[in-house]
């Protein structure tokens, strides 16, 4: 069943700077990050991002930017919660792809401008960790949403092509074009009603899973929606 170097470095930053907390207590350790920019990669430039701080981070919003051009290019917005991963350890690193406009300069400059600890403590830019936040809280109502339907689908028996029915209207959202596509791919579920339901009831545990870690993330957006 179908179902869901060569690198040319070109920089390499050690950046140490202090951050605004963003309504959640401020603490002694500071945000400290370190990039290695890749030029040509198998995959295109990349970047790898290093935290050399003493905490696990959970997201990030990276400002990618070029100095021939003195402006920022592009974010980068990367939120372990919300891809299903593990928080990057104090040491540990990561490597993302780095936007950027063809044919243009490649971009030498990274900030760190906002971010949030495991623990919930966040800092850098407060409408930047309401971004990150926001963020979550709209793929827990997708997770929400997508589970909903599924139990009821389970709950009244639907067949395959009630299922399919029941998605009509719907944004098509990750968990909704798991739906779809596990459908789709498997015709024949219309005449294994208990395949079908073993299909729908591992997306259904899938979604449920996912849900719960997006709901226990701290902080929740709430905390922070009446900061200045």
């Amino acid at each position: 069943m179908k179902i869901l170097a060569a690198a040319l470095s070109v920089l390499s930053i050690g950046l140490l700077a202090t951050f605004a907390s963003s309504g959640q207590p401020q603490t002694t350790d500071q945000p400290r990050f370190q990039y290695d920019i890749q030029a040509s990669t198998d995959r295109g430039p990349r970047i790898t991002f290093t935290n050399l701080s003493s905490k696990a981070l959970t997201a990030c919003y990276l400002e990618i930017s070029s100095s021939s051009r003195n402006r920022k290019l592009s974010g980068i917005n990367w939120d372990a919660v919300v891809q299903g991963k593990r928080p990057l350890e104090p040491g540990a690193s990561i490597s993302l792809g780095l936007p950027y406009v063809a044919g243009g300069p490649l971009p030498d400059k990274v900030e760190v401008a906002a971010g949030v600890w495991a623990d919930g403590d966040s800092f850098g830019r407060a409408e930047l960790v309401r971004i990150l936040l926001g963020n979550r809280a709209l793929r827990e109502a997708e997770y929400d949403q997508a589970a909903s339907l599924l139990q009821q689908g389970m709950d009244q028996n639907w067949t395959r092509d009630q299922y399919l029915a029941g998605l009509s209207g719907n944004a098509d959202t990750a968990p909704i074009y798991a739906i779809r596509s596990t459908l789709e791919a498997n015709q024949h579920l219309n005449e294994k009603p208990r395949n079908l339901q073993s299909a729908m009831q591992i997306l259904l545990d899938s979604f449920n899973r996912r849900r719960e870690q997006l709901r226990q993330a701290k902080p929740s957006l709430s905390v922070i929606q009446n900061q200045p």
